[in-house]
């Protein structure tokens, strides 16, 4: 249990989720996959969660004090996060094209991690009212599908890649707002207005649902029908079933659902 809750509390299981929808993408773009974009979204991912998570809001403290201090007794992970920030800019080099999108990208990524100072008040974008799922979900399709177009420079695919932003899109809320339904207490004390805080426990599910038949719905003409029913099936038990009091069970198959949407999704 304990190494389960510190793999977790590492991020890799996350930063392979992105690197798994990267992976997807050129599945559908039909093209072989490149390791140095697909090193990125992890790299990319692995450094904003834990950024997110180093500069802890109160609200963490109560949503789930253990991992908190966990992350303060981690001494060495604000050198190693910038071992990683380093090898990031490597990518610049080798995708010149990549450079502006990636500070674009960025900018977001760190306002939502770190509170800024606004007339003596501090606010950051993570506190939006029903923003979060939103902000975080654009950033991955930029990391997990736009990048790697922007590489290919595969623009004639419009239609197929503004499905597959849209589908990655979705899932990628869906992600955020079921680990918000856990966190809806201490959001809620410390006035980050999730969507799950706004619309409580029961409606976040059913906005939840919506957001698998939307996705399903993009993905339709891109992949086999069968193996979308079978993945939204397994997202549905997930988001019906999801408990607080279970949550370290949950969170394994919550963090990787990219992985299992790359070896379960066959491009048409």
């Amino acid at each position: 249990m304990r190494f389960l809750k510190i793999f977790l509390w590492s991020n890799i299981p996350i930063a392979l989720d992105a690197a798994s929808w990267t992976g997807l993408t050129y599945k559908v773009l039909q093209t072989k996959p490149d390791l140095m974009m697909i090193a990125l979204s992890f790299c990319f991912t692995w450094l904003f969660y834990t950024l997110d998570r180093v500069n802890f809001h109160a609200s963490d403290l109560i949503n789930n004090p253990e991992r908190t201090n966990w992350y303060v007794a981690q001494t060495y992970l604000k050198t190693l996060m910038w071992c990683v920030a380093a090898s990031i800019l490597i990518f610049f080099v080798l995708y010149p094209v990549l450079i502006v999108p990636i500070f674009i990208a960025g900018v977001p990524c760190v306002l939502y991690a770190k509170k800024i100072k606004i007339n003596g008040n501090m606010y950051s974008l993570k506190a939006l009212p029903g923003m979060k799922v939103i902000i975080v979900a654009c950033l991955w399709v930029v990391l997990t599908v736009i990048f790697p177009v922007l590489v290919l420079k595969m623009y004639g695919l419009k239609p197929a890649i503004t499905n597959l932003c849209l589908m990655i899109g979705c899932f990628v809320m869906l992600q955020i707002n079921t680990n918000d339904l856990r966190d809806i207490e201490g959001d809620a004390q410390e006035g980050v207005k999730s969507i799950a805080v706004l619309l409580g426990d029961k409606n976040a599910r059913l906005f939840g649902l919506l957001l698998i038949a939307l996705g399903v719905l993009f993905g339709w003409n891109l992949f086999n029908h069968l193996s979308l029913f079978i993945f939204s099936f397994f997202l549905i038990i997930r988001t019906l079933y999801y408990k607080k009091e279970t949550d370290i069970y949950w969170q394994l198959p919550i963090s990787i659902q990219g992985l299992i949407a790359y070896w379960i999704l066959i491009p048409v």
